[in-house]
C-alpha cells in the first residue's frame, strides 16, 4: 500500500481505539452476565473481523475491520481477571501469570511465522485470512467448552449473586480510589511501551540491514520476555506475599533496557530486547493482579480492570503514532526510543505510590 511509518502504525492503533472506548462497557457487562458469556460474544466478533481483514479492498476498509477487531479484543482483559478470581482465589498471581503468558505466545508465533507465511502465500491478504481462520476456530471452541466458574450448587448460587451491574455509587467510589489511577498510569506506560516496541521493532531492525527472517526471530525476544515474566513475576510475588518491590525493580530496569535496544548490536541486542519485554510485561502482570486484592473493588473486578486497561490503552494508541511521526520526521528511531525509555521510567515513581496488597502487607 506504500504507506508511511505513521500510516502503517495507525493500522495497529485503530484496533487499540476499540479497546480504549469499550473496555469499560465490556467490564460492566462481564460483571452483569458473567465473564464466560461476555467472552462468547467477544470471540465471535474477533473471529469474524479477523478473517475479514483478508478481504480489505483498500486502506480505509482495512482500518474499519481493524477497529471492529478491537471491539472484540476489548472484552478480554476485563473478563479474564474475574474468571481467575473465581477459579483460583488462593493463587491469583500464579494464575494471572499463566493466562497473561498467552498474549506473547501469539506474538512470538506471529513474529516468527509471518515472514515465512507471507513468502509462501505471496499476498498480505492471504496472511490475514490464514490467521483469521484460527480466530474462527478459537471462537467456535470457546462456545463449545467455556463454562462459568462454578462447582457445587452452593458455589453456583454464590457466584450468581456476584453477577450484577455496579451501582452509580459503587462506580463513583471506584473512580475516587487512588489505586485506580496509579494502576492506570502504570498500564499506560508499561503496556504502551511494550506494544509500541512490538509494532516498531521489525522495521527498526530491518533498517540495520537484518534479513526479515532474522528480524522476526530477534523481535520475538520481546514477547519471549513477556512469556516468562507473567508466570515468574506472578508466582514469585505470590510466594513472597509482596507486589510493590517488584513494581519498583521492574520500573527501574525497564527504561535503560529500552534505550539499550537502540544502542546495542549482536548478542547484547537480543538480551536487551528480552529484558525490555520481561520488565514491561512484569509490570502489566501486577497491574492485573492488584485489583483482585483491593477490598474496595471486590465485586467490581471486571469493571475496575476494564477501566484501568481502557484508559491504559491510551498509551498503546498514542505511542506508536508518536514513534512513527518521529521516525518520519527525523529519519531515525533513536529519538523515539529515548522517548519510550523516559516513559518507561515513570513506572518507577508510580510503583512507589501504590498500596501494598500482598498477604504480607501488614
Amino acid at each position: 500500500m506504500r504507506l508511511s511509518q505513521a500510516q502503517a502504525n495507525f493500522i495497529f492503533s485503530i484496533c487499540i481505539l476499540g479497546l480504549v472506548l469499550l473496555r469499560v462497557p465490556w467490564g460492566l457487562l462481564s460483571d452483569r452476565i458473567g465473564s464466560s458469556a461476555a467472552l462468547k460474544s467477544a470471540m465471535t466478533i474477533i473471529g469474524i473481523f479477523g478473517f475479514l481483514r483478508g478481504f480489505a479492498i483498500n486502506y480505509e476498509t482495512l482500518l474499519v475491520f481493524q477497529l471492529f477487531l478491537g471491539v472484540g479484543f476489548a472484552a478480554i482483559l476485563p473478563s479474564l481477571p474475574k474468571l481467575v478470581d473465581a477459579w483460583f482465589p488462593k493463587k491469583v498471581g500464579s494464575a494471572t501469570g499463566v493466562y497473561v503468558a498467552g498474549f506473547p505466545l501469539g506474538e512470538i508465533a506471529a513474529l516468527i511465522l509471518t515472514p515465512f507465511v507471507s513468502a509462501s502465500l505471496h499476498n498480505w491478504r492471504n496472511v490475514f485470512r490464514v490467521y483469521g481462520i484460527f480466530g474462527l476456530i478459537l471462537s467456535a471452541l470457546w462456545w463449545i467448552v467455556a463454562k462459568e466458574p462454578v462447582g457445587s450448587e452452593d458455589e453456583g448460587l454464590a457466584y450468581k449473586a456476584t453477577l450484577r451491574a455496579p451501582s452509580k455509587e459503587e462506580f463513583a467510589r471506584l473512580l475516587r480510589l487512588k489505586e485506580t489511577w496509579v494502576l492506570t498510569g502504570l498500564c499506560i506506560c508499561a503496556m504502551g511501551c511494550y506494544d509500541t516496541l512490538v509494532v516498531s521493532l521489525p522495521d527498526m531492525l530491518k533498517l540495520e540491514g537484518i534479513s526479515p527472517e532474522i528480524t522476526g526471530m530477534m523481535a520475538s525476544m520481546l514477547p519471549l520476555g513477556f512469556l516468562l515474566a507473567g508466570p515468574t513475576v506472578g508466582t514469585t510475588s505470590d510466594k513472597l506475599g509482596l507486589r510493590k518491590p517488584f513494581l519498583r525493580i521492574l520500573g527501574l530496569v525497564s527504561g535503560p533496557a529500552i534505550l539499550a535496544i537502540a544502542l546495542f548490536s549482536g548478542v547484547p541486542l537480543w538480551m536487551t530486547i528480552f529484558a525490555a519485554g520481561f520488565c514491561t510485561a512484569g509490570i502489566l502482570t501486577l497491574v492485573l493482579v492488584i485489583p483482585t486484592e483491593l477490598p474496595e473493588v471486590a465485586r467490581l473486578v471486571a469493571s475496575s480492570v476494564g477501566l484501568i486497561s481502557s484508559l491504559g490503552n491510551i498509551g498503546t494508541f498514542l505511542f506508536p503514532l508518536a514513534v512513527g511521526y518521529i521516525k518520519d520526521t527525523t529519519g531515525s528511531f533513536l529519538p523515539a526510543m529515548v522517548m519510550l525509555a523516559l516513559i518507561a521510567e515513570i513506572t518507577l515513581a508510580l510503583g512507589s505510590l501504590i498500596r501494598e496488597t500482598g498477604r504480607k502487607r501488614t
